[in-house]
Parts: structure tokens; sequence; C-alpha cells
């Protein structure tokens, strides 16, 4: 399924367990199993912004397998929908991947579609199927609501109060959210791998990631945050530890072997890759992202050592030296001086006579 990618890049990656709890926490929301034993291995997402409407590609990685699952991304705004090709995620992985510096050193000697229950304080302003996806956006005021909705149209029947209270700050921001049901396509098959991205489209004048549902995770996360922007950004905070390990100037003309993420990268726009590990405890509030003081460009950099012949010879050689040239060396200065001194004794001793 191949589209056009509107949206600011976004690639997050992180470890969850705990199968047995009712929802596992990610950084988009919530991802909850149904008939089985699965969890999210790895979260990618690209997103765009350009000052006014930000774009997310989510793609999902599943260890495990179960019949269907649910998730949970709050938008701060009504979003469109549609589906997203997973190529672009490697196209970006090989973009900013570090610069190899190469070490040499010597070789090695070897020896070898429902409505709201009456009542509930849950709005459904679009439900449709997309692929493997039943996806619903809704507007809620209550999380609790939310979950009840949940279960009565098919999503899941576990919403917990883990769960819930980490997303009521966005209902009571007014935030939408996306509520997607994966299915298998059909009932003999099972959710596993890599599932089809989903592409959300909303409105919102600053640039953000919904990080809140990560409080109800039960290990530390690995996120990896790719953002495009008029210029490099910084994030507002990092609940752990943050680095930026790329950061620089993106044009369509340098993405001749990258297709997907040339038709998605229409102009010049400046590319900002953030590595997060994310302590659960820390978490709360959202990923925010701002302007930095300046555009400057940034490639960590992966040092490869590489076997050289020739400096294991020149390595020989100085032991060599130190362990028999430089010993004789010595030896023979001790004996000129012995010399030395024994014929200013004898001099001496003339003289005197």
């Amino acid at each position: 399924m191949r589209h056009r990618f509107h949206a600011i890049l976004f690639a997050v990656v992180l470890s969850l367990a705990f199968l047995a709890s009712p929802a596992d926490a990610c950084g988009c929301g919530g991802y909850i199993p149904n008939g089985g034993n699965a969890y999210i291995s790895q979260e990618r997402a690209l997103l765009r912004w350009d000052g006014k409407t930000e774009d997310i590609v989510m793609s999902l990685g599943v260890l495990g397998q179960s019949k269907d699952a649910a998730v949970i991304l709050p938008v701060p705004s009504r979003a469109e929908m549609k589906l997203g090709d997973a190529r672009v995620f490697d196209e970006l992985a090989e973009f900013t991947k570090p610069q190899v510096r190469e070490e040499r050193v010597p070789s090695r000697l070897t020896l070898g579609a429902g409505a709201a229950p009456e009542g509930a304080a849950v709005t459904v302003l679009e439900r449709k199927q997309l692929g493997p996806f039943d996806v619903s956006n809704l507007a809620a005021t209550d999380t609790n609501a939310l979950g009840e909705w949940l279960k009565a149209n098919g999503y899941y029947d576990n919403f917990s109060p883990g769960l819930a209270k980490a997303l009521q700050p966005y209902a009571d921001q007014g935030w939408n959210f996306i509520a997607v049901r994966i299915q298998p396509g059909t009932s003999t098959d099972s959710l596993k791998g890599n599932l089809d991205p989903l592409w959300a489209t909303f409105a919102t004048n600053k640039l953000v990631y919904p990080m809140r549902a990560s409080a109800n995770a039960s290990n530390w996360q690995s996120v990896t945050v790719y953002v495009l922007a008029d210029h490099r950004v910084q994030k507002n905070t990092s609940f752990g530890a943050s680095n930026v390990t790329f950061a620089g100037w993106v044009e369509p003309t340098a993405l001749q072997a990258s297709p997907v993420l040339k038709s998605f990268v229409t102009r010049k726009w400046f590319l900002t890759k953030f590595e997060d590990t994310v302590n659960p405890k820390q978490v709360n509030d959202d990923f925010y992202f701002t302007q930095a003081p300046n555009d400057d460009a940034y490639r960590a950099v992966r040092v490869v050592q590489v076997e050289d012949p020739n400096l294991l010879w020149l390595n020989l050689a100085a032991i060599f030296f130190v362990l028999i040239c430089l010993p004789v060396l010595f030896a023979i200065g001790i004996i000129v001086l012995v010399i030395f001194l024994i014929r200013r004794r004898d001099k001496a001793h003339a003289q005197a006579v």
C-alpha cells in the first residue's frame, strides 16, 4: 500500500513487557492485545509540521501473536486517517545512520461502526476500515466513559485504570482520541510482525507527540524521534536520557536513493533525530518541540576498527626494540661509561705521580 506522506517525521522504538497486563503503554497511547499473547516490540512514526498542520505516520511491530488488538492515539484535534508506506522508515534509518570513521589497528595474531452508549461522554466523529484496521475518531470528556465505549464496540475488554488516568489530561484539554482496532485478514490469521503504518493528519499550533500513556509502561523504553520542520528543533524534556544523533537540511534532490522518503520531503526541511531512553516513572507530560537557537548540522560518528598488517609489523618492531635493542644499547652505554671512568682515573693517577 503506497501513499504519499504528508507528515512530520517521527520514529519511535520502544520495548514493552508484562503480557499479562491488561494494557501495555507505548509512546502513542495504549496497545492492548485480545485473544493471545502479544506486545509492541517496536513503534515507529513519521511526523512533519508546517506550523499549522501535523501528520503522524505510525508503524507497530508486534512480538507474539493475537487474534486482534487495539491502540489509542490522543491528538489535539480531529484527524484524517489513511494508510502509509512502511519502507520510509528503512529509508530514514539509512539517511540518518552515523558517519563511519575507520580507526586502523594492528592485525591480530591467531591460531585459528458502533454508536456511543446512552449517557456516555463519548462522541463518534468518524469510523472506517483501513486495511487491517478498524479506526474510530472519538471525542471524549471522560476516559472511563471512553473505556466503556471501546468495550461496547469490540475494541477490547479491559481498559486499565492506569491507562484511563494517563489519558484523562488529554480529555481535559479537549483532545480527540483515535481508536484503532487491529484485525487480521481472516479469522485464522494472527497479528504478528510489522503492521501496515497508519497516517494521521490534524491541525495543531504546537509540534507535539503524545507520551503520557508511557507512564503506564512496565519497563524503560527506547524512543527514536525524527522531526521534519522549517528549522532544527529542540525537545522540552527527556524523561530520562536524550541525545541528538542527527541534525541537517534535507532536500528532495538528495533523496534519489530513497523514493518513498523523497515523495514525503517535497521541499527543503530540517531533519532532527532524537534518541531517548524513557523512564516511565518520570513521564508526566508529552514531547513538545520548539525551534532551536541555531540550525547547526550534526551527525553521530561510529568508529570502526580496521586491521592493518603493516601496523602489526611496526608494533612487533617496537616490541623487539624495547625488549632486545634497548637493553643492549643500555649495556653498551654502561660499558662505555665504565671505560671512560677508568681511563680518567688512570690519567689522574699518572699526573699525581
